[in-house]
């Protein structure tokens, strides 16, 4: 951890580079989900498909979290961001052809960088950070999330329509091997810890796993990320769905309210860090966003069609800002219970569990959905683990006191 008067300079290159990688690394997994309607028509797929490819991207990212801790500490978290931006790339340039195979190739590919590209920027910042500002710091790097789903939704549509979806494709796939190329600049000095002679054996996965599961904070976070991770995945994959098709809203309206809580998430990413770094402890506050989650969940699950439309967007700002808006505060956590030099690896682990909430809880919600025709029975049965894990680190906390 780096001390409080680490200097300003490689702190706010660092933070500037890690946010770049998260940037594009969001976009590039939402790359092909955003150019699905110009695929599925031109290629006369199903576009139900695209669960099984969100499932097998994320499914190799759980794989590759745990596995990438060693990487890290053998390569440098530069290298490892390099190889993670390369492979997503590569992941959307190989799909190009348009085959289904090649479709799911592509969803390894990405997964594969996903998956350590965290752990990667968290063993980056936790060196620069002083401890009083790491929450905000984390919350900063994390707005590449929102960021680039905004980009996906800017960027790519208007690509496609001008290039067609397979030029869309190209043109990600080359600004992640640019960033790639672009990193090579910052390798030689953020990845000086690195362990030149260190090997790589299959025990890896079992200490990064073990570190995650031998300590009860750890575990906690562990199991707090599966569920708020999980809800945040289905927010983002069933609301405009729920109001658009659940609720006969128009599209326009529905792409309004969920852009509302997008933006939303931005700010209250920022906010978070900054509160839970001056006024509230961080476990406190990831409670209490649990709780208000949970709620906003309960509320959406309760919109019918004549709800106005201020209404829904005021409860899309709070889902928002609260189930997309937590991930900086629990990264920093993280790093505050990982032993020192082992941020990477430990956020690996711990970024496992988080991996499985966003294959099982889409899953789940859409089993719901199948079963029941009800969108808002599956907001309601999400929100029930959401308050369990809030109360949890309430009770965490108060235990402490």
């Amino acid at each position: 951890m780096a001390p409080e008067s680490a200097a300003p300079r490689p702190l706010v290159t660092a933070v500037a580079a890690m946010l770049a990688q998260q940037s594009l690394v969001t976009m590039s997994a939402l790359t092909i989900p955003v150019l699905l309607p110009p695929i599925a028509v031109d290629l006369g797929i199903n576009p139900g498909l695209l669960g099984f490819y969100t499932a097998l991207l994320y499914g190799t990212a759980m794989i590759a979290s745990t596995v990438g801790g060693g990487f890290i500490l053998r390569y440098g978290a530069i290298r490892v961001s390099q190889a993670a931006m390369g492979l997503m790339g590569l992941g959307l340039i190989v799909a190009y052809p348009g085959s289904l195979g090649l479709f799911a190739l592509a969803a390894v590919l990405c997964g594969t960088g996903q998956g350590p590209s965290t752990p990667a920027s968290s063993h980056v910042l936790s060196r620069h950070s002083p401890p009083s500002v790491a929450p905000l710091i984390f919350s900063i790097k994390q707005t590449g999330v929102p960021i680039g789903g905004a980009l996906a939704g800017a960027i790519l549509p208007f690509l496609a329509v001008r290039l067609g979806w397979q030029g869309a494709l190209l043109a990600a796939g080359g600004m992640c091997l640019l960033l790639a190329v672009g990193l090579q600049a910052v390798r030689e000095s953020f990845d000086s810890d690195r362990h030149r002679g260190r090997r790589l054996t299959s025990t890896d996965i079992r200490t990064t796993v073990g570190a995650v599961l031998g300590s009860p904070p750890l575990r906690e976070l562990a199991v707090a990320s599966f569920v708020f991770a999980g809800l945040q995945v289905a927010f983002g994959s069933f609301f405009v769905a729920y109001l658009a098709e659940g609720l006969s809203f128009s599209y326009e309206v529905a792409g309004f309210v969920f852009a509302a809580a997008q933006g939303t998430a931005i700010g209250g990413r920022i906010l978070w860090g900054w509160i839970a770094g001056r006024w509230i402890e961080s476990r406190l506050l990831l409670g209490l966003l649990g709780l208000v989650m949970a709620l906003a969940a309960i509320l959406t699950g309760s919109f019918t069609p004549d709800w106005p439309v201020w209404a829904l967007t005021a409860v899309a700002v709070v889902f928002g800002a609260t189930a997309i808006g937590w991930n900086g505060v629990f990264l920093a956590e993280i790093v505050r219970h990982s032993p020192e030099g082992q941020a990477g690896v430990v956020t690996g682990g711990v970024l496992s569990f988080t991996f499985a909430g966003l294959v099982l809880f889409p899953s789940g919600f859409g089993a719901i959905l199948g079963l029941s025709g009800s969108y808002a029975l599956g907001f309601f049965v999400a929100a029930v683990p959401t308050a369990i894990v809030g109360l949890m680190f309430l009770r965490a906390t108060d235990s402490r006191s």
